[in-house]
């Protein structure tokens, strides 16, 4: 697989993520531009994710802290989130399938038909994730400490976004299949 530009996809994921914050969520979010995450590794305490395949292939993630993990719970499903528990796995899931389904419609002919995984959600402490690498010859481990903590060989686009000083990344990865 070759790595395939996503500049252009930058106001399709701001005017997906604020579609589906102003219809299901009842919370004002503003961005402020995009960059790519140069790290190799990303932590977080929650990370929702919906992956897709077609052409091309690749990964939609919303990364966040615990605190707005529950302030976008408490706000879509209106109760009083308090710990990460399944209602907050099950929301945060919902919104990386929402915004990526809105997402996948809006940059189909820059990407051609894509299929969405079921939602994947990621939360808590000292977990570690093992995938295979790029090549499929090895694998890879990443250890976590704090948090929950990504690892890509491939730079993420992100797009931060705010609500009332809290802030969370929508993340975006593709790769055009061979």
């Amino acid at each position: 697989m070759t790595t395939t530009t996503y500049d252009d996809v930058i106001e399709e994921i701001v005017s997906s993520t604020n579609e589906v914050f102003s219809t299901m969520i009842p919370m004002e979010i503003s961005t402020d531009g995009s960059f790519y995450q140069k790290e190799d590794m990303i932590s977080t305490d929650v990370i929702s994710l919906v992956s897709f395949t077609g052409e091309h292939s690749g990964i939609l993630a919303i990364f966040c802290c615990k605190d707005i993990a529950l302030k976008i719970t408490s706000n879509m499903l209106g109760i009083e989130a308090t710990e990460v528990d399944q209602d907050t796995k099950d929301a945060m899931g919902e919104v990386a399938n929402m915004i990526g389904g809105t997402l996948k419609n809006k940059i189909f002919e820059k990407f051609g038909a894509m299929h969405l995984s079921v939602p994947i959600v990621i939360a808590g402490e000292s977990l570690s994730i093992r995938s295979a690498t790029d090549n499929g010859k090895g694998s890879q481990n990443v250890h976590v400490s704090t948090g929950v903590t990504c690892n890509s060989q491939n730079s993420w686009l992100m797009t931060p976004f705010s609500s009332n000083g809290s802030t969370f990344n929508v993340g975006f990865v593709v790769k055009k299949n061979d």
